[in-house]
Formats: C-alpha cells, sequence, structure tokens
C-alpha cells in the first residue's frame, strides 16, 4: 500500500467562531485516518509543505528504527518511510521534530486502524486532543489547554450527534493524541460491552463504565444500545468535558 501525505499549515476552526492556526498533515486537524490490514506491506511518502521549518511523522504502528525512519523532512522536501502492518490496533501518529510537544499541540496529529485479518474497521474513529494558546510552548508544558476536543472541535457532536440502531453493535475506535492528558472516555447512559487495549484483540476487557487511555495510546470500544434515545459520551475528567470533551450517540430504533 503506497500513501502520499503533505505537511503544511493552514487555520482551522476548533469551537464554533474560533479559528487556530495549525500545523497539519494534509490540511485538517486531526490528520486522515490511516486505514491498514494486517500484514499490509506500507510505503509512506511524507511532503513538506511547510515553507518554515522541518516536520516529520511518527508511526506508532510502524515497528522500524526512529532514528532512520522518523527525521525531520527539511522545508521542500520528502522522505519515504516503509514498514509491515503486523500488529492489529488502533495507534497515533504524530510529528517527532522538536519541540514535539508543540508540533502535536499545534495540530499534527492522526489515528491508524490495523485491522485484524478477517476483522472489519470500525464504525467510528474518535481522536481526543488539547488546544493551547497557539506557539505557546510554556503553557503546553504547563499543560493548561484551552479546549480538549474530539476530531478537531469542541462540542463537534453535540450539535453534529454519532448515529447508532438498538441492538445492534457498533465499535468505536480512540486515540489519545495528548500530547499531556489522559482521557476517561465514558458513555453516559451505556456500559462498553468490551474494550481492546491499544486495539488489539488479545487484550480484552468486558463490562467496562469508564476507559482509561494514555497519551500517545488507543483503544477499540464495543457498544450496544438496548433502547432508543440520546446518549451523551465525554471524557469524564470534568476539566476537559468542560472544555469541550463531549458529544452524543443518538440512538434510533
Amino acid at each position: 500500500m503506497s500513501i502520499t501525505m503533505y505537511t503544511e499549515e493552514t487555520k482551522v476552526t476548533i469551537a464554533p467562531g474560533v479559528q487556530f492556526p495549525a500545523w497539519t498533515f494534509d490540511g485538517t486537524v486531526p490528520g486522515p485516518v490511516l486505514y491498514l490490514r494486517q500484514g499490509d506491506h506500507v510505503k509512506l511518502t511524507l511532503v513538506n509543505l511547510d515553507p518554515r521549518m522541518a516536520h516529520s511523522i511518527d508511526l506508532h504502528a510502524a515497528q522500524i528504527p526512529p532514528n532512520q525512519a522518523f527525521t525531520d523532512v527539511p522545508p521542500g522536501s520528502s522522505k519515504t518511510i516503509k514498514f509491515d502492518a503486523s500488529t492489529p490496533g488502533v495507534f497515533v501518529y504524530h510529528c517527532e521534530s522538536a519541540p514535539m510537544a508543540l508540533h502535536i499541540a499545534q495540530g499534527m496529529y492522526g489515528a491508524i486502524i490495523v485491522t485484524p485479518r478477517g476483522g472489519m474497521p470500525p464504525n467510528y474513529v474518535i481522536v481526543q486532543s488539547e488546544f493551547y494558546k497557539p506557539l505557546d510552548i510554556n503553557a503546553v508544558f504547563k499543560g493548561t489547554p484551552t479546549y480538549v476536543v474530539f476530531n478537531g472541535e469542541a462540542n463537534k457532536y453535540v450539535d453534529h450527534p454519532l448515529i447508532a440502531k438498538v441492538n445492534q453493535p457498533i465499535s468505536v475506535a480512540f486515540v489519545n493524541a495528548g500530547p499531556n492528558d489522559f482521557s476517561a472516555f465514558h458513555v453516559v447512559g451505556a456500559i462498553m460491552r468490551d474494550v481492546q487495549e491499544s486495539g488489539d484483540p488479545r487484550n480484552n476487557s468486558y463490562g467496562v463504565q469508564t476507559c482509561t487511555v494514555a497519551p500517545g495510546d488507543g483503544a477499540l470500544i464495543h457498544l450496544l444500545f438496548t433502547a432508543p434515545g440520546e446518549y451523551s459520551f465525554v471524557s469524564h475528567a470534568m476539566n476537559q468535558m468542560e472544555e469541550g470533551a463531549t458529544g452524543e450517540f443518538v440512538v434510533h430504533q
């Protein structure tokens, strides 16, 4: 499988009426979801369109020497990385360039889904992350975000809920891009049927009320709603919920 990605600066909306000068993969925050299948041979080319600084990419699904693969790509240059998607799971990718915390906080991250052999991709992918005052490395190091969001925008799925049906299982691939805070993913009015830590089917926990995901990690969450209605999902860390980490499933009959 061949993938080409581009690093560039652009403005993105992170809350109603709030624009942010982001550093991005392919012009969006988070960057595009990379859907792979276990056993894929991947060739990823990163093209740096940013005229001012170097960028790079660290792929958590790739088991390769980082000092060779995840190195800086200078402005106007490109780099090709090859790896085998040997382990199924839900992974993060992010910029590795220094200061790495700032590059992530400015928007350079996304999800990688490696579907196991014979499996199906998830119904939904949710990436949690934090936004700080633009270009403020001290705020990032102190861990004082302005917003904590799902898929790049505060309260995004309050106004645009995710859809499910009664007694039809759904799967949610959840990634915490950080750069700093743990997530406490919780669905109000539901118990997660099972959760696979890092998205690996060998890591099953059952009957989970709140799924803790470290920054830089992921999980595959299976849900089954038995009655129609509106079910909020949040980070149960209350400061994060108030900063925008909240959304809603609308479940139809």
